[in-house]
């Protein structure tokens, strides 16, 4: 467990420290996920998130995501599982349209330090990216951690505030000529304030800070994010 719990800290350092250069947009996110238990060992993660960036009201892109996950006990499980993205643009009214198909593998490790919640999850991704009839293949190794923090809470923390904090680490690790073409390929923390309705939803608004790494010019985007979690 040490050894999770420092990796977790050398991730939000890492993640706290990245230089920002570049392009710089705005934009505004919707994300929704839900576990849903089917036996005491598995159960089925859903993940809906819509995008948009410089007008409120413009789809950019739409991600959908599913996995079955194996519950090896209440800390760690293993899932496996699919993505759909479709991106969306404009620029100079010319519009086009470009998708993504992923296979992902994930490891994720909850605990408590106190009342506060840990989270810690390493995902693997083989991606097909199509754009211009033309598709590519890469492969991405993600590495996220997130904590929240009750605000009028104790132990068993069933409802009311928290403050969330969280940090995720992208890396190319195969094909990285058709992405960037750099192992490392972006950064996203997110700071928020939640409340926790009961042990099966939780709501949290808060800024996401997105750096990623192009090929020609480095972006940062401020992102605005509503996180809607759900557990039955």
């Amino acid at each position: 467990m040490n050894v999770i719990i420092r990796l977790q800290m050398l991730i939000l350092l890492i993640g706290s420290t990245t230089v920002a250069y570049g392009q710089e947009n705005y934009a505004g996110w919707f994300f929704l996920t839900n576990t849903h238990k089917l036996t005491h060992k598995f159960d089925l993660l859903t993940d809906v998130q819509l995008r948009n960036k410089d007008k409120i009201g413009h789809l950019n892109t739409l991600l959908l995501r599913g996995a079955l996950s194996y519950n090896f006990n209440e800390k760690h499980s293993a899932a496996l599982g699919y993505a759909y993205k479709g991106d969306w643009e404009e620029e100079v009214d010319v519009k086009s349209f470009g998708k993504e198909h992923r296979i992902y593998e994930q490891y994720l490790f909850k605990t408590n330090i106190g009342i506060t919640e840990l989270n810690a999850r390493f995902r693997l991704e083989q991606r097909f990216v199509t754009e211009e009839g033309s598709t590519d293949f890469s492969q991405r190794a993600r590495a996220f951690i997130s904590a929240q923090v009750p605000l009028c809470g104790v132990n068993g923390f069933t409802h009311g505030l928290y403050a969330g904090l969280q940090n995720e680490l992208f890396f190319n690790i195969a094909n990285k000529r058709t992405v960037n073409n750099s192992n490392f390929d972006q950064n996203r923390s997110f700071v928020s304030l939640g409340y926790r309705f009961n042990k099966m939803i939780d709501a949290e608004f808060g800024y996401l800070y997105w750096y990623q790494k192009e090929i020609e010019d480095n972006t940062t985007t401020n992102v605005w994010q509503l996180v809607l979690t759900t557990q039955f």
